[in-house]
């Protein structure tokens, strides 16, 4: 196995739906020899500590609390990866490893996940935030990208933007990671109108 990476995964400390997935995809990870580390997801009551990112209208609507800590929670381990000067895995708690990953030692990023839901065609969907590869060099410009100007994205599209999602998807390399979903449970609130 090349592995020159750590691997992080955004779990919420205080949130059961959040510990049950962990508690599901970790034990896939330790099987094939990984290592996780849990980050401590930002949360929206932690927002009023944070003020790297300016967040702009999100079509024709602010961003909720839950978009913008979803965002910190990414952004802060992009920081992470530049100051450490190490490959980072960025993993979401509902991340479960379905085969061993290809060896990362020669890319400078990866989209690695996918999720297995019918949209409207069958196959499965490159899920960006839900597991990804990056070097220094990429996080750099992750962060760049997120301070530059106000962000209108959520961070799976400016991910998908970044680290060109498209050639990605062309080349169908990206189904070592599954984005699980068990009974529609979720942690964002989708009923909430905002």
């Amino acid at each position: 196995m090349h592995k020159s990476y750590n691997i992080h995964m955004i779990v919420m400390d205080e949130h059961p739906i959040s510990q049950m997935y962990s508690r599901i995809t970790v034990p896939t990870w330790e099987k094939l020899g990984h290592k996780i580390n849990k980050f401590a997801a930002v949360t929206p009551k932690d927002l009023y500590k944070k003020k790297q990112l300016t967040f702009g209208a999100k079509g024709k609507r602010d961003f909720t609390g839950t978009e913008k800590a979803v965002w910190y929670s990414h952004f802060e381990l992009w920081c992470e990866c530049l100051k450490s000067r190490t490959p980072m895995i960025i993993l979401e708690h509902d991340s479960k490893i379905i085969k061993p990953l290809p060896d990362l030692s020669k890319e400078g990023y990866k989209f690695l996940s996918f999720i297995n839901r019918d949209f409207g065609a069958k196959g499965h969907h490159l899920a960006p935030g839900s597991g990804y590869y990056i070097t220094p060099a990429v996080a750099q410009r992750l962060i760049a990208e997120a301070v530059c100007k106000p962000i209108t994205n959520n961070s799976d599209g400016h991910l998908a933007h970044n680290m060109n999602c498209k050639r990605q998807i062309k080349m169908n390399d990206f189904n070592y990671i599954e984005q699980i979903n068990i009974d529609g449970l979720n942690t964002i609130d989708h009923k909430n109108p905002n």
